[in-house]
C-alpha cells in the first residue's frame, strides 16, 4: 500500500506503508521475545518453551524456579545450543 501526499506547488511525494492499510496495526502479530536474558543459570530454570513461527526467529521462553517469572533466553547461548542439539538428536 502507498500513500500519496501532494506537496507545495503540486509536487507528489509517495510514502510506502510498512503495514497494510486494510489491517489495524494493533492486530499485527508480535513476537513474544523482544529482549533476551543472557545471564540465566541453567539450574534456575523450571521449564523451557521453544517457539518457532514464520514471523519470528527462534524464541526460547523459560519459567524460573525462584519466582515463576517467564523470561526470554538468548538462543545463541552455548548451553541452549547444546540443549537443542541433544533434544533434536533423540
Amino acid at each position: 500500500s502507498a500513500l500519496v501526499y501532494l506537496g507545495a506547488k503540486g509536487s507528489k511525494v509517495s510514502f510506502l506503508s510498512l503495514f497494510p492499510i486494510e489491517k489495524p496495526v494493533s492486530l499485527t502479530y508480535r513476537c513474544p521475545c523482544r529482549f533476551y536474558e543472557s545471564n540465566v543459570a541453567r539450574a534456575n530454570i523450571k521449564h523451557l518453551k521453544i517457539l518457532s513461527t514464520p514471523n519470528c526467529s527462534l524464541q526460547i521462553v523459560a519459567r524460573l524456579k525462584s519466582n515463576s517469572k517467564q523470561v526470554c533466553i538468548d538462543p545463541k547461548l552455548k548451553w541452549i545450543q547444546e540443549y537443542l542439539e541433544k533434544a533434536l538428536n533423540k
